[in-house]
């Protein structure tokens, strides 16, 4: 299932001169049941298991070697095993789990960043192409990269 979230006037205007509309991005959630075993925390990255007895297309756990290419976006709250949760596959994120590269590096604003192997997050030295799947919207410094954190993101796993 997916969900779109389109801008739209604020406070039940509709429309006309004095309507007020939200100045936030286009969204798209999609939705997953939790497989991982454990509980996947927000803003936590998801891919859908690729354990062939348990592929179904809704089935999603965290990040591992196996399943990097499968990425399926952010979780958009805490969801218990075999729980159902919706995770932002397209738009603005203001809570991105970093993962720790445990170096002293800075992630630039406008850098591409994706799931690692066995992470809990996104980082630039995570699998990535030119283009994301997690955007940087905001430059991350050493004192998050270093030990994990949480950073603004823009999502486009679509």
């Amino acid at each position: 299932m997916i969900i779109k979230s389109l801008n739209g006037p604020v406070g039940g205007a509709t429309g006309g001169a004095s309507a007020s509309y939200k100045q936030a991005t286009e969204t798209i959630d999609v939705a997953f049941t939790n497989a991982q075993g454990a509980t996947i925390t927000l803003g936590l990255p998801v891919a859908l298991t690729t354990t062939a007895a348990s592929v179904d297309g809704k089935l999603a756990v965290l990040p591992a070697t196996s399943n990097l290419r499968t990425f399926y976006g952010i979780a958009l709250k805490t969801v218990p095993n075999n729980g159902f949760g919706l995770a932002r596959a397209y738009g603005y994120l203001g809570s991105v789990a970093i993962f720790a590269t445990g170096t002293s590096v800075t992630t630039a604003v406008d850098v591409a960043m994706g799931p690692g192997a066995s992470s809990l997050g996104v980082n630039s030295t995570g699998l990535v192409s030119a283009f994301g799947p997690v955007i940087s919207l905001e430059a991350i410094g050493a004192a998050i990269n270093s030990p994990g954190g949480y950073a603004k993101g823009f999502v486009r796993s679509l």
